[in-house]
């Protein structure tokens, strides 16, 4: 959970190490560098604020890509190399992603990510894959996944559709994995990932 701050972290600390360097170089006094010394540690938070909120511009937020290997390769971010017409949401803690694919492929994709941890993805079977239809004697259902779904894709403007078909991966056992659900009809595809 501490992944986001180690980039911002380490910017800091080699640029406070080069000013260091360099100040002390100039100063050359012990008094000076003592007080350049105390600055730096009475700086080094607020610097490394600073320096998350540039570098947090940059790498979360909305981003489209036309195919899944246009994606730069982070180690965070898995989706089927088939994946196509996607739109990423990042943040610190997952992603969410809505992309187009057939289901066939979807199918291959996610049997290729539960085998990587089957002590975690063990209980689930091809009935995952059937079809499902609203049952009419159930609108309870209908509204607790939507809004589940609204809540896994909050301010994306997705909407939940009926005939989805909800698939969950493991990929930890503190919990991280995703959620994938696929509507067969259109190929529309969405995943909330929580990374672990």
């Amino acid at each position: 959970m501490l992944a986001p701050l180690v980039l911002p972290f380490q910017i800091t600390v080699a640029s406070f190490a080069v000013l260091w360097c360099v100040g002390a170089l100039t100063l050359r006094t012990p008094k000076r560098i003592a007080w350049l010394s105390v600055a730096a540690v009475f700086l080094l938070i607020p610097s490394c604020v600073g320096v998350m909120a540039v570098v947090d511009l940059q790498r979360y937020g909305r981003f489209d890509y036309a195919r899944a290997s246009d994606i730069p390769n982070d180690g965070y971010i898995e989706l089927p190399v088939n994946a196509t017409d996607i739109t990423l949401y990042r943040n610190g803690a997952g992603h969410w992603a809505k992309f187009t694919i057939d289901i066939a492929s979807l199918r291959s994709w996610i049997d290729e990510r539960r085998s990587l941890r089957p002590d975690l993805n063990r209980h689930h079977d091809d009935e995952n894959w059937l079809t499902k239809t609203t049952d009419p004697q159930r609108p309870v259902m209908h509204e607790l996944n939507q809004q589940i779904f609204g809540d896994r894709f909050p301010e994306t403007g997705w909407t939940y559709d009926p005939s989805m078909l909800q698939l969950q991966v493991s990929r930890s056992d503190r919990g991280g994995g995703y959620t994938v659900w696929h509507v067969p009809s259109t190929g529309d595809t969405f995943i909330s990932a929580g990374y672990w």
